[in-house]
């Protein structure tokens, strides 16, 4: 059944209630009798987050807290709207910083004060049609059922839908999601024989860049960019792609170029933080941290890491009383959160050694160290080797090469991680050392993997998942164990029957999986097999 604008379920999201009562009575006129308010970015999540809206209204400029970028960046994390929602930002501001910004989390549409009623009918009549389309395709993502979810675009495809464009990025995003790389590449390259279009090239890019074909990805993103210099995706990627190369200053320069067009993304000016100080350019790496922070303070990119490279920066530039109020500055913002105890800690640790206070330092690398402990495991890898360098700086090599050794472990195909981590040994004069711990662990994940997929395909599925079940335990983290092992225990269902024992332990593991990246390209097909199995007959 096609929704109509009557039918609609709405949000307004302005912080004046005059505009809130004005947008209201707009609607009303128009027939739209389901309607809500908020007056503040805080209460338009938590709306967000218990309703499906098909419409938002969202204005810009929301007081204090969380701007309208903010709002809708955070809702498309965490899944507080999907493909078919409309958002419509508000704003009485043109200034190519805002528009830009707002750009890059793609609204579908913007509207400038003053607004009236038949301006505004006529927009949200056009987008409500359009999205409609798109409601069965956001049903299947949200059921986690990519294939299905591809599916429909497909039969959107067919029945000539009005927004061709809109649908076939759609499903580019959820082959490129399952790791479906051939199938993204084929699509790409259709909608390029018709002409260029930034998000197929840039996608193209993608393509180049996961397979490790690094000059050619480097090559797209710079012709998108030369075709289209503020298409801040490409901009992205090709720093990123720049980064892995080792080309590091190049890499600045890409992203000192794209802040200058849009300068209010956290993770871009982390991005060009942590690139600058790579550098040893420490000004503009104290300027890049500094504008994270302020920038991120009502972001879902909000990070405790800007804070600590920060400080590392004040550190090296000589103002330890700086670092030492960055850091406390973060305490005090993330103070129930483990991991950004342990990285100020650490970085406590190695200013309070610059300063010649050793009994502090030792102590705050003990209380990191104590953390570390209770974490159990559970540090995230960019935390990680944010320590095991404030370690190697403090002279506990052993530590902080057994940190790192498990980010490998747990890691061991992510070669941007390995690189970052190869890095970090070669700043600490350990180029061999990192080329040896990486390769040895890489080398026990692999051979582990190996021998338990070969017992499964000489038939031995249950000696398979029984070494696999092990290493999971010493590698709790490893994306590959994990998701080999559903596989292997969804063959043991397979083959002797349902078991809800052996389900159950799948879906934990599922669940993990999911937790570690939510795009894995085999979640989704282990997870419809799984139902398939226990929900047929005698399920």
């Amino acid at each position: 059944m096609t929704l109509s604008l009557r039918q609609a379920n709405i949000l307004i999201i302005d912080d004046f209630q005059g505009m809130r009562t004005m947008l209201r009575e707009f609607l009303k006129s128009m027939g739209v009798t389901a309607i809500d308010t908020a007056s503040n970015g805080k209460d338009a999540l938590h709306q967000l987050s218990i309703t499906r809206f098909d419409i938002v209204i969202c204005d810009y400029n929301l007081g204090p807290g969380a701007n309208g970028q903010q709002v809708l960046e955070e809702a498309k994390i965490k899944n507080y709207v999907g493909v078919s929602t409309v958002w419509v930002m508000v704003t009485a501001e043109k200034t190519p910083e805002m528009v830009m910004g707002a750009a890059e989390v793609r609204p579908d549409d913007y509207l400038l004060k003053p607004i009236n009623q038949s301006l505004l009918e006529a927009r949200l009549e056009k987008l409500i049609a359009r999205k409609q389309s798109l409601a069965p395709i956001e049903a299947s993502v949200k059921a986690l059922n990519y294939a299905e979810a591809i599916a429909q675009c497909d039969h959107q495809l067919k029945a000539k839908a009005i927004n061709p464009q809109e649908i076939l990025r759609v499903k580019s995003d959820l082959l490129l999601a399952m790791g479906d790389y051939v199938g993204a590449t084929a699509l790409f390259e259709s909608v390029l024989a018709t002409r260029d279009v930034p998000w197929a090239l840039t996608g193209m890019g993608k393509v180049y860049f996961h397979d490790k074909k690094y000059a050619e990805a480097k090559e797209v993103f710079q012709r998108v960019l030369r075709e289209n210099e503020v298409y801040m995706e490409a901009s992205d990627w090709l720093a990123k792609t720049c980064a892995i190369m080792g080309q590091h200053e190049e890499a600045q320069k890409v992203l000192l170029d794209a802040v200058k067009l849009s300068p209010n993304s956290p993770t871009r000016q982390k991005f060009l933080g942590d690139t600058a100080y790579k550098n040893g350019s420490l000004e503009v790496a104290q300027a890049a941290f500094e504008k994270t922070i302020r920038i991120g303070e009502f972001s879902p990119h909000k990070t405790p890491a800007a804070y600590t490279a920060l400080a590392k920066v004040f550190s090296d530039q000589g103002s330890p009383i700086d670092a030492l109020k960055t850091l406390q500055q973060s305490k005090k913002e993330f103070r129930y959160n483990t991991e950004a105890a342990i990285q100020t800690a650490a970085a406590e640790g190695v200013v309070y050694q610059k300063l010649g206070q050793a009994d502090k330092a030792e102590a705050a690398m003990q209380e990191a160290e104590r953390l570390i402990e209770k974490a159990a495991g559970k540090l995230g890898a960019e935390v990680a080797i944010d320590v095991a360098d404030s370690l190697f700086k403090l002279g506990r090599k052993e530590k902080a090469s057994g940190l790192l050794q498990e980010v490998v472990r747990n890691n061991h195909e992510n070669a941007e991680l390995s690189k970052s981590i190869e890095a970090l040994f070669e700043d600490h004069g350990m180029e061999a050392e990192g080329q040896a711990l990486i390769a040895e662990s890489r080398g026990e994940v692999v051979t582990i993997n190996n021998q338990g997929v070969t017992l499964a395909k000489h038939g031995d599925l249950l000696g398979g998942a029984n070494l696999l079940r092990t290493a999971a335990e010493k590698l709790p983290h490893n994306e590959v164990i994990l998701i080999n092992l559903c596989g292997l225990l969804i063959g043991m269902l397979s083959k002797e029957g349902k078991s809800h024992q052996v389900a159950s332990e799948v879906r934990e593991l599922l669940d993990r999986v999911r937790q570690i990246n939510p795009a894995n390209k085999n979640y989704h097909i282990y997870t419809a097999a799984l139902n398939r199995i226990m929900n047929g007959p005698g399920g």
